[in-house]
């Protein structure tokens, strides 16, 4: 700390946050040598400080070697190169297993909330689960999202549409659907699991709510949006309220627009505020399959997106 303003330096200077204009000069230097060695001729020079909280039960990886020996330093690791070398050469360090949880059908995790609760370094990807908690002999893989909105969000339904460069048309549905009721429901119906956001099938129903309650909906023609039940519940197929909130804004209309409760339909549920935000419309002869970040039921729906798609999430 100086009197003028604090200064980061090796030997000499690198940069100094010099606040006066009566004495000395704000060295931004970048071989630390207190000289004018600065880029010159930019226009609207300017630096910026940012400050990033850290968990200190996050473990960051560094080194990995490969079958024939050759060492791989990730790039975030680059700049303590010299601090890392030092540190195994005297032997500060701990050694780790990896967690073989959620990595086999004998070492499943109950969902994907319970495998990041257990493993929070565990990344996004597919991982047996037995949300029964029994016998693993009828554990199944599936996608984890371990980053969304907190992670812990097990993918059950991966859906594209049947006629998106028509979106109004009658012809237009979600496809494939869940074994949800929905008795006038004609699309294609699937149980089995979808194992990435564009492997389009869907877990059976009746498993929705062994795995969770609240669901998150990811989409790149619509808002990403998390639920929480209320009187009405996605995974029961209650019609009423919800507690939802954005998790991500994908159009550039209505912003900040979250639906406030869930009615079941025979052509698949749809979530609404006022007008409807979402509706899983599974019927290709009549209605349309609304995806409206501005929840009034009308086609705000982002066009011209190639390979359009959504997906249902439960934790």
């Amino acid at each position: 700390m100086y009197r003028d303003g604090p200064y980061l330096s090796s030997s000499n200077l690198y940069y100094y946050f010099d606040g006066s204009t009566s004495s000395s000069a704000p060295t931004h230097d970048p071989c630390g040598r207190n000289q004018a060695n600065q880029v010159k001729g930019v226009v609207n020079q300017h630096g910026n400080i940012f400050v990033l909280a850290l968990d200190k039960n996050i473990r960051y990886k560094v080194i990995e070697m490969d079958p024939k020996g050759n060492l791989y330093l990730h790039k975030t690791a680059f700049l303590c190169k010299d601090d890392i070398i030092k540190r195994l050469v005297s032997g500060k360090y701990h050694l780790v297993e990896s967690s073989p949880i959620g990595l086999s059908k004998d070492s499943s995790a109950l969902n994907c909330k319970d495998l990041k609760t257990k493993v929070p370094s565990a990344t996004s990807g597919v991982y047996w689960i037995d949300p029964d908690a029994g016998s693993h002999s009828n554990a199944f893989q599936a996608y984890c999202d371990q980053q969304t909105d907190g992670g812990g969000w097990t993918l059950v339904w991966s859906y594209t549409f049947t006629a998106y460069s028509s979106f109004t048309s009658y012809a237009n549905a979600v496809t494939p659907r869940p074994t949800w009721t929905a008795r006038t429901a004609n699309t294609r119906v699937s149980t089995t699991v979808p194992l990435s956001e564009t492997h389009y099938e869907a877990v059976s129903f009746a498993l929705w709510r062994t795995i969770g309650k609240e669901f998150l909906i990811k989409s790149n023609i619509n808002n990403w949006i998390a639920c929480k039940e209320g009187s009405g519940s996605l995974v029961m197929q209650k019609s009423g309220s919800l507690s939802c909130k954005l998790v991500k804004q994908v159009s550039k209309q209505c912003t900040g627009v979250v639906p406030k409760s869930i009615t079941m339909h025979h052509r698949g549920p749809y979530l609404s505020i006022g007008g409807i935000f979402y509706h899983f419309d599974s019927h290709t002869r009549g209605s349309w399959p609304t995806h409206d970040p501005c929840g009034k039921g009308q086609a705000n729906q982002v066009k011209g997106v190639v390979n359009p798609h959504s997906n249902i999430f439960v934790r």
